[in-house]
């Protein structure tokens, strides 16, 4: 890896003070590179804020110091010298912890998605990353900061989420690179694989069951539309959270070429989630729809009811399919 000519941990000193933030619903890559740039900026200076706007997902509860990481309060005003944003295409993707950036003196922006809108002081966006863990052990490496165990369990844990266990092709062979010098750091990859893929809580089986029994198919087989009604995360005990992994199921379907999750939020409010099998870019799909992110992952707010949204994204995927 090329020296970097402007690494942002150069700003950092002992006496500074830090927050570390990432956007809503967060994921294995938000809460990896949070946590794993925490722990490495708590070598460097002693005051870092780790913050998350909603309740830590119960899933990644295996992370190092996940516990250092604090639910936001709108009451939290002091200021802060630095704060880092990662994985976190625009500033709208922060809630309410927003607020933060207007009581920090240098914001600095460092994520993978296309669409970043680079809201940062400093912005260090690189589309062709794997994840923002992937840029975050480059940041952390190029500054040589000593990497450890709990850094690399953060690290890897965002690396392998995003890259879907390193099916996706923004895998590279830099990614495989770093994922060896972790692996070095004997990181416990059965816990980690334990955690992530073979620890399902049985409510979140018996969701997945009655998902797959009600999928919406059109477009000649090439589209799959799953919807969740708000209601329905009460009548399984699930979170948001947990229910993102769902549209997986629906893209691997034999033919099927998009794959459209639609979350009910409220009666005017649809989050929507895009995954991509080949040759369709959703990413310009979602932005249609004033959303963003990747190729072959993306997502939007549609501020509408479910069936409005729903019809809103079929038009759309229409031009395309």
């Amino acid at each position: 890896m090329k020296k970097m000519e402007n690494n942002p941990l150069s700003l950092v000193d002992k006496n500074s003070k830090v927050a570390v933030i990432a956007h809503v619903n967060p994921d294995g890559d938000s809460l990896g590179s949070t946590l794993g740039l925490g722990l490495a900026l708590k070598k460097i200076c002693n005051q870092v804020a780790i913050y998350i706007n909603d309740e830590f997902p119960k899933k990644y509860s295996f992370l190092p110091a996940y516990q250092d990481i604090k639910l936001y309060q709108s009451e939290d005003h002091a200021p802060f010298d630095l704060c880092f944003v990662l994985d976190c295409g625009d500033e709208k993707r922060l809630g309410y912890s927003k607020r933060i950036l207007e009581n920090s003196i240098q914001v600095i922006n460092i994520d993978h998605h296309i669409s970043n809108t680079n809201f940062g002081h400093i912005n260090l966006i690189d589309a062709k990353a794997s994840s923002t863990c992937e840029m975050i052990y480059s940041v952390v490496k190029d500054f040589k900061v000593e990497f450890d165990k709990d850094i690399a369990t953060c690290l890897y844990t965002g690396i392998v989420t995003d890259t879907g266990n390193f099916i996706y092709d923004n895998t590279t062979s830099y990614t495989h690179k770093i994922v060896s010098e972790l692996m070095e750091l004997e990181i416990d990859i059965n816990n980690i694989t334990y955690n992530l893929y073979q620890n399902r809580p049985l409510n979140t089986v018996k969701f997945l069951g009655y998902i797959l029994n009600n999928l919406h198919i059109c477009y000649d087989g090439k589209l799959a539309i799953i919807e969740v009604k708000k209601d329905l995360l009460g009548e399984f005990n699930l979170s948001h959270s947990d229910v993102d992994g769902v549209i997986n199921y629906a893209r691997d379907i034999e033919g099927i070429e998009v794959a459209v999750l639609l979350k009910e939020v409220n009666m005017q409010e649809v989050k929507v989630g895009f995954r991509s099998k080949s040759h369709v870019d959703v990413s310009k799909v979602a932005q249609n729809l004033g959303g963003g992110g990747h190729k072959k992952a993306s997502g939007a707010t549609i501020y509408n009811g479910l069936d409005e949204a729903r019809k809103k994204v079929e038009e759309e995927l229409k031009r395309v399919l």
